[in-house]
């Protein structure tokens, strides 16, 4: 009788961890398609997201409520009730027409002088000085920052009583426009070795006839007004 000779691998199956190319080779597949297939399921949700976003600062800036504040007569005209929904470009010409006219300026009071070092400075109402450098038009920065979305927005749109940073409220810090927003008080209580908290109150509370800081300072628009009779007393304690 003729022995055939076969080889053992014809015989017997060949287990798993022996066929490790081929092992290998399918998980790399496997791995590459997982990772295509989540590439295109976050680049779509990523688009709905933008689209979403888009929509809902167009839908804001189409409510825009462009408000003209006369500091002389005191009149508050809302731009939005008259002439209804503005385009985004409508919107646009007209709040810096309407800067234009108000004059953001220093000469409208949104300032105070205050002594920093040997010079004296123009401060916004209701900023930290710590912060002093973000509100100051330098060389080179053409627009404002907003502090926690880092949105930027032109200088004229700064304290014109609209929230265009409506996280922190930081473009509007000497009015009432940002429900999030803090108004700080002009007085900052300090022990002599420079500690101490910063004290502030909502600015939705900012010029509306109640005395919040000791010093008054929250009724800065209330007090041009209503005149001297009206002040808020100074009730600051200097000392811990």
């Amino acid at each position: 009788m003729r022995k055939t000779w076969i080889k053992r691998d014809n015989i017997y199956h060949k287990p798993l961890y022996k066929q490790k190319f081929k092992f290998t080779l399918f998980l790399v597949v496997l791995m590459g398609i997982s990772f295509f297939i989540y590439q295109l399921v976050y680049i779509s949700q990523l688009l709905t997201l933008e689209s979403n976003h888009v929509v809902h600062e167009t839908h804001l800036l189409k409510l825009n409520p462009i408000t003209s504040i006369s500091l002389d007569g005191h009149e508050v005209d809302n731009l939005q009730g008259r002439f209804g929904k503005h385009t985004q470009e409508q919107n646009y010409k007209s709040r810096n027409k309407t800067n234009s006219i108000l004059n953001i300026s220093e000469e409208i009071s949104f300032v105070y002088p205050k002594k920093i070092g040997n010079a004296e400075r123009h401060i916004f109402r209701g900023i930290r000085v710590v912060d002093l450098h973000r509100y100051s038009v330098n060389k080179g920065v053409k627009n404002f920052r907003c502090f926690t979305s880092l949105r930027e927005i032109p200088w004229e749109w700064v304290n014109d009583d609209y929230c265009d940073c409506p996280d922190d409220g930081s473009d509007e810090p000497s009015t009432s426009a940002c429900p999030r927003g803090r108004f700080y008080c002009k007085f900052q209580m300090r022990h002599k070795t420079g500690r101490g908290k910063d004290v502030f109150i909502s600015s939705g509370r900012v010029n509306d006839g109640i005395c919040d800081c000791c010093d008054g300072s929250d009724e800065w628009l209330t007090r041009r007004s209503t005149g001297p009779s009206h002040l808020c007393g100074d009730e600051c304690k200097t000392e811990y």
